[in-house]
């Protein structure tokens, strides 16, 4: 077995992780191997479910870790709708196919796929790289935005500034005329 690591998501508590596969064999392994590294593990039998409980969940997953080949909504249809309605939350696909692997969203980028049969311990780590790498991509947007703001930040303030210039040129140029008005009055 793995070395045990503690697993934490991005917010310091046990990584949460949805196992979304039809065949229950499969589920069960893949939930004792995470349960026994401390992740929190919950599964759905089809990508029907696995949806309906992502969004009925309070809390996010930290990871959808879904087959590709299922009945009804499969692995691909999953992760594109979490690409597009949640796009911040990780997901790994497996599956027994070698030639399965999907490209999903609009970039044409291919999510990461875990050929079937793995191990233990090769679970574990793409698993935690897949965790450890959406945190990381969080972490870069949520630093864009504040960078972004700042920016506009700074923008609102220079036409602030340029507004209240504006508005003093024109209380000045209207002062002089009023001098001019009363001067041509004299």
């Amino acid at each position: 077995m793995v070395a045990s690591i503690a697993s934490h998501g991005p917010n310091g508590h046990a990584a949460a992780v949805l196992v979304v596969d039809n065949e229950s064999v499969m589920r069960r392994f893949v939930r004792r191997t995470l349960e026994a590294e401390d992740f929190e593990v919950e599964e759905a039998r089809d990508g029907e479910s696995a949806l309906a409980l992502i969004q009925a969940r309070k809390e996010p997953f930290d990871l959808v870790l879904t087959d590709l080949s299922m009945p009804g909504i499969d692995g691909r249809q999953v992760s594109e709708t979490l690409a597009r309605y949640r796009p911040s939350m990780a997901v790994l696909c497996m599956s027994g196919n070698p030639d399965a692997v999907p490209h999903i969203g609009p970039g044409d980028t291919p999510v990461r796929v875990m050929l079937k049969p793995f191990t233990a311990e090769d679970l574990y780590h793409a698993v935690l790289d897949a965790i450890t790498r959406a945190a990381d991509l969080n972490a870069i947007a949520e630093d864009e935005i504040v960078r972004a703001h700042a920016g506009l930040s700074r923008l609102a303030k220079a036409l602030e500034a340029s507004r209240t210039m504006r508005v003093q040129m024109l209380d000045l140029v209207a002062a002089a005329r009023e001098l001019r008005r009363i001067k041509d009055l004299d």
